[in-house]
C-alpha cells in the first residue's frame, strides 16, 4: 500500500543522523577514556618541547652578536606573531607525523590486546561506528597537537624578539587567513599517516606491531627518498610516495624551504596522492575491522 512506503523511506532517511550521533557519542567516549592515560599527554608535552628545541637550536646556532643580528633580520620577521604560528604550524607538523602515527597504533591496538574491543561489540556497538569514532578523534588529537605545537613555537619566537631582537613581537600586518589555511594543510598532511597506522595495527590485531611497522616505513621511505632520488627514473616514482607528496603539499611560504634533494611535487598533485592514501588504506582498514574475528585479551 502506498501509505506502508513513507515510514519505511523515512527510516531511511533517519538512519545517517542516528549514524552520526552514534559516531559522535563513542567520540566523545573515546576520549573520556583516553585522557586518562599517559599516553596522550606524554604526546602533548613532547609536541611542546621539540618545537621549543628546534626554535631556540636555531637561534643559538651562532654566537653573541650574531644571533643578535640574525633574530633582528630577516629571520627574524618570521618569529614576529602571527608570521610565527605558520612557521610553528610547519614544525610541529614534522614532529606531529611520528607522534601520530604512534598515538593511533596504541589508540586501536591496545583494544586488541586488553580484550576490550570484544566485549564494547559484544554490547551491540556497531563495528564501523567504532572504528570511525577512533579515527575521527585521532584526526581531532593530531589538529589539537599541531595548535599546541605552533602555539608553544609562536611563545618562544616572541621571547626571543623581546630578548634578543628590538623587543617587537608582533608583525605590522596580520594575514590571519594565511594561518588558517596552513592550519588546514598541515592538519591535513597527518591524516594519510593516521590512516597507515591505523590500517596496520587493524590488520596486525598489535600496538607494538603497529607501531614498529608504521615508523619503519616512515624511516625507510626517508632513507630511500635521500638516496634514490640521485637516480632521475626515481623522481616520478618519489613524487607517488607519502612523504614527497606530503612535502609537495606543505609547499612552504615565505621563500623558506624544506632540505631537499629534489623539487618538490605540486600541490595539486600532491593533495590527490594523499587523498588517495587516505581512501586506500582507510578503506583497507573498515574492510578488515568488518571481517575479521575478534579475540579475547592478549595480555598487551
Amino acid at each position: 500500500m502506498p501509505g506502508l512506503a513513507r515510514p519505511r523511506r523515512h527510516r531511511r532517511e533517519s538512519r545517517t543522523p542516528r549514524m552520526t550521533t552514534q559516531v559522535l557519542s563513542l567520540t566523545r567516549w573515546e576520549w573520556y577514556k583516553l585522557r586518562r592515560r599517559w599516553m596522550p599527554w606524554i604526546l602533548l608535552a613532547i609536541i611542546a618541547a621539540l618545537p621549543q628545541l628546534s626554535l631556540w637550536g636555531s637561534v643559538s646556532g651562532s654566537f653573541g652578536s650574531e644571533t643578535e643580528q640574525a633574530v633582528r633580520g630577516a629571520d627574524g620577521t618570521r618569529l614576529l606573531f602571527p608570521n610565527s604560528v605558520v612557521g610553528g604550524l610547519l614544525v610541529a607538523q614534522v614532529y606531529g607525523i611520528v607522534l601520530i602515527m604512534i598515538l593511533a597504533a596504541s589508540l586501536l591496538g591496545t583494544d586488541y590486546g586488553w580484550g576490550t574491543l570484544r566485549t564494547v561489540l559484544s554490547r551491540g556497538t556497531g563495528r564501523w561506528p567504532f572504528l570511525a569514532s577512533k579515527l575521527l578523534l585521532l584526526a581531532l588529537l593530531g589538529a589539537a597537537g599541531l595548535f599546541v605545537g605552533a602555539a608553544a613555537w609562536a611563545v618562544g619566537g616572541a621571547i626571543a624578539m623581546v630578548t634578543l631582537g628590538d623587543g617587537t613581537w608582533l608583525a605590522e600586518s596580520a594575514d590571519w587567513i594565511e594561518v588558517v589555511k596552513w592550519s588546514g594543510k598541515a592538519a591535513f598532511g597527518l591524516f594519510p599517516y593516521i590512516a597507515l597506522a591505523a590500517c596496520v595495527a587493524v590488520l596486525t590485531s598489535s600496538s607494538g606491531a603497529a607501531i614498529g611497522i608504521a615508523l619503519s616505513y616512515y624511516m625507510v621511505e626517508s632513507i630511500l627518498v635521500g638516496v634514490l632520488f640521485n637516480f632521475d627514473w626515481f623522481e616520478r616514482v618519489a613524487e607517488f610516495l607519502i612523504g614527497p607528496a606530503g612535502y609537495g603539499w606543505m609547499g612552504l611560504p615565505g621563500g623558506m624551504t624544506f632540505s631537499y634533494p629534489a623539487e618538490l611535487p605540486d600541490a595539486a598533485q600532491s593533495f590527490v596522492v594523499l587523498l588517495g592514501y587516505v581512501l586506500v588504506l582507510g578503506g583497507a582498514a573498515f574492510w578488515l575491522f568488518q571481517r575479521r574475528d575478534i579475540a579475547g585479551a592478549r595480555g598487551e
